[in-house]
Parts: C-alpha cells; structure tokens; sequence
C-alpha cells in the first residue's frame, strides 16, 4: 500500500518579542546620503521653526443691526441680497394677489360691473398672465379698501397675513444703484454703489474700529491644518505628486495677480502654511485681539498681522477684524421679466432707453419700414415727367424706444436727463407712442409735476449699460426661504442707436398706367 506526502512551505514573521525600540527608530544603512540631500537643497541653512501644534486666540463678535431698525431685516438670519435689493411690494407674490383676492370677492362687486375694473388682475407676468382678467387683484383691493368696488366692509382676518409695514426702496432710479447703511457696534458700515448681486465683506465701508470688550474674552484653543488646494505640494518627501496639475504651466502673468500669487506661494513657501479656525456666527464682525501659537517645542509665539497688507480688510474696520455676512452662494434665479438698454446717442444728442423685455414677455423691434417706395409690379419707371416730391417727418420711430434729453432748465437744481415721449407722425393727428413699462424705468418718488424718470447724465457710460430684473429666491439661516426681486446693471458692449434723422424730401415714383 503507497503512501502520500505533501509538504506546506510559508513565510512567517519573526516577532521581535525582546525589544521593539529598534524597530520604532527606523534606523537606515546611510544617513549621509540624506544629509547630503538637505545639503543640496539647502535645508542646512534653514532654521529649525518646528510645526504649530496648538492655537490660542481671543475673539469677540459684534451683531449687525437690523435694517431700519425692523425686526424683519435682520442681516443674521436674512441674506443681506434680500435686505438691500428688495421692492416694497416683493411680499405680494403672483399667488398671494390671487389667493387674498379670491377670499375678499364676496364683499365686492361683480367682476362684471365697471367699477371691479380698476381692482381686477392685469399686471400678472408670465406664467400667471393666465389669470389676468379673472379675478381681483389682493394687492389692490388692499390698498383701495374703502374704494367704490368695496360693498361691505371686508373682516380684517381676510389680511391677516399681510405685513403691517413694507420696505423701504433702497433702489436710486437716477444713479441707476443701489445705497444704504448698516450699524455694527456703534459704527455705520455703508454700503454705496451696490449694483446688484453678492454682497460681502468687500462691499461695505466702517467710519471706525469697532470698539474693544473689557475684559477681553476667553481664549480658545483650536488645532491648526495645513493649507490645502489643488496642486499643492505634498508635505512629505517621498509623496507622489498629481501628474494632472502642473502648477508651472501657469504663466505668471502681471495682469492676473492671483496667478502671481499662487506662484509665489508654492515656490517661496512651499507647504509651510497653516490655517485654524475661529469660530463666529453668521451676520457678526468678527475681531482677533491675541493670537499665540504653541509649537512641538512647548515655546509659544505670538502672532501679529502685517502693518502693510492684508487679504480680508474692510476699509475703516482694525486689520484684524472681518464682516462675515450670511451672503447667498447659490440663490435660485428666475426668469429675466425686465431687460432694458440704455445708451447715448451722439447723433440725435438722446440717451435711448430700449425696452426688450416686460412681464416676462420679449418685446422685439419692428422691421423697419422701407424709406423708398420700391416698384415690384414690373411696370417702367417714367423718367421723362417732372419729378414729385413727398415730405417726410423724420425717420419712422419704434415702439418701445424712449429718450431722454437733458432740459434747459435743471431739475431741482441738478442736470438730469428726463424721460420723454415720441409721437407718431404718420398718423393724423399725430399721436404720441406707448409710455415705458419696466419698472426700472420708473421713480416711486416722482410727484407731478415732477418727471416720471430721470437720469444722472454721468451714470451711464458711452457704451451703455443693461438692466434686468428678476426674481431670487434663497434660504435664510434658519431655513426659511426669503424671495425678493433684483435690478442689477450690466456692461453693454456698445450702445442702441436708431439713426434718426431730420425731415426729408423723398422722391416719388412714378410708374406707367
């Protein structure tokens, strides 16, 4: 009987059960190859700093006022966008004006009768212009409650969710901008020349330091990180860098000073900057009174910002404070339902202002008409009778154009360019074109016989601007969404010009009969 053997050979380690210092000091055959190392990259002549192990830093934290002194606009739960660029009207929402509408049709007339019409629903945009005409319009009937239309006297709980107050329009229609104020600790950060979209830290200016607390508050201890980004050199020798970042390929280029940051920041220092965090609260200015930095060493050192520079500065604030708002990141934007353009026009000495959109519907220019009759029946052309002259007024204008003109004499003792109306003069009488729409083309300030609209002369560059406006809707920092409506301006890259020109003799044509 044959018997059969197999034999299992494997690889063991041996414990090192005496000792395990030896294996800790990661011991290596040739030390002065890595001192040879150091020597060619000059790691010699450096010093020995250590790492940051711990931080130590005092803070204190001053809350942004309320706007106007109303509870509603406080800059720590809402977006300060939604503070600064809000309408007075924003709350009356397409739905809101049907919804309140509908509850208060029982104490009034008729949609039928004559007297609904000036309550009824017509100003919607689109989508809702499905429901102009049928219905009331709550806004209206809220501000006309004692009107002809009103049959009974309506219970307040129909308004009951309406705001006592609305907000004040920080929109200038002359400067085409948007300027106000808040208060922090004492101080006035102003805000001028907002022309719509983020606000930051960059966009207000303090009359002052804020004032210091006594005492100063306790430090905190935090734990610093090193700076990471992108392409950022590994800490460690021995790292594999990201072949798909090439950091050199960047050419520095003076124009782009964030380029030639970066650059210097990775040759110059390489991996040796550390971040820590300090902890504040949204809607709050933010203000460093002592830093100190424990290193692997046990010493502590302290930590002064620069005297020169400085990345995050508010003009008017200490260097070593910062206004952190709860600013909108990435707000739901709707549809444009205004665009308007404006530009000067040298020839016809105007500014144009050009509406394109209303209510969310476009509004396209015309073609325009053919200024010489053109004979497309194939008759001939006499050319042997006298010829016969028609007068022309001017050159056909468009709707949905309208100038402004500088008066002779100033408005309020300011020169401004007023708002005034074309006519039609192929009709008989003449008649005068449609007034503007857009709301950006519109003072809620204006009283007769003051202008409708007037514009700083110096407010719109020569090769024009562009308005819109739109709905945005965001979250505040307790979650609640805040809808509110933007005019923002944008740059043109050049101006709207109808070529107008000054009444004509225009020749007629003659054909054979």
């Amino acid at each position: 009987m044959s018997y059969r053997y197999e034999l299992y050979r494997r690889l063991e380690v041996v414990l090192p059960v005496e000792n395990l210092d030896r294996g800790l000091l990661a011991e290596v055959h040739d030390p002065v190859w890595f001192l040879g190392r150091q020597w060619l990259d000059g790691e010699h002549q450096g010093e020995d700093a250590s790492s940051p192990v711990t931080v130590l830093y005092r803070a204190s934290d001053q809350p942004v006022d309320p706007h106007a002194d109303d509870p509603r606009m406080d800059p720590t739960l809402i977006p300060p966008e939604a503070i600064v660029e809000s309408e007075p009207d924003d709350w009356w929402t397409p739905g809101r004006r049907i919804r309140i509408g509908r509850r208060a049709s029982p104490f009034l007339v008729p949609l039928e009768d004559r007297r609904a019409a000036p309550l009824s629903l017509n100003d919607l945009p689109v989508p809702y212009d499905r429901f102009n005409g049928r219905g009331y319009d709550g806004r209206k009937v809220y501000e006309n409650r004692d009107a002809e239309a009103v049959i009974q006297p309506i219970p307040p709980p129909v308004f009951a969710e309406v705001p006592p107050t609305e907000p004040r329009d920080l929109w200038d229609p002359a400067e085409l901008i948007y300027s106000t104020s808040f208060g922090c600790g004492g101080r006035t950060l102003g805000l001028e020349r907002h022309t719509g979209g983020n606000v930051d830290w960059y966009s207000v200016d303090a009359d002052g330091p804020l004032p210091t607390p006594d005492p100063l508050p306790d430090p905190v201890e935090v734990h610093p990180d090193r700076l990471r980004y992108p392409g950022a050199p590994h800490p460690r020798w021995w790292q594999i860098e990201d072949a798909r970042v090439d950091i050199g390929g960047f050419p520095p280029d003076r124009s782009h000073f964030a380029t030639m940051l970066l650059i210097d920041l990775i040759v110059s220092h390489s991996d040796d900057w550390y971040l820590f965090p300090v902890v504040t609260a949204a809607g709050h200015a933010v203000t460093l009174h002592e830093v100190r930095v424990r290193d692997s060493f046990g010493d502590e050192w302290p930590v002064t910002p620069p005297t020169n520079w400085s990345l995050f500065a508010v003009t008017g604030l200490d260097e070593t404070s910062l206004l952190v708002w709860p600013t909108v990141t990435t707000p739901l934007s709707g549809p444009v339902l205004e665009d308007v353009v404006l530009g000067i026009d040298e020839d016809a000495n105007f500014l144009w202002a050009v509406e394109r959109r209303v209510e969310g519907r476009d509004l396209p220019t015309p073609p325009r008409e053919s200024e010489v009759p053109q004979n497309g029946d194939g008759r001939p052309v006499l050319t042997s009778n006298r010829k016969r002259y028609t007068y022309v007024p001017s050159t056909p204008m468009f709707p949905y154009w309208h100038p402004y003109q500088i008066p002779p004499e100033d408005v309020g003792g300011r020169r401004r360019l007023v708002q005034g109306r074309l006519a039609d003069l192929k009709a008989d009488p003449p008649v005068l074109m449609p007034e503007p729409r857009a709301r950006v083309l519109f003072d809620r300030s204006a009283v007769p016989p003051a202008p409708v609209h007037q514009i700083e002369p110096s407010t719109v560059p020569s090769l024009g601007l562009r308005l819109e406006r739109r709905y945005m809707l965001a979250r505040g920092t307790d979650g609640r969404p805040i809808l509110w409506s933007q005019r923002r301006r944008l740059p043109l890259l050049s101006p709207p010009a109808p070529r107008i020109r000054f009444d004509v003799m225009q020749e007629e044509v003659v054909t054979e009969t």
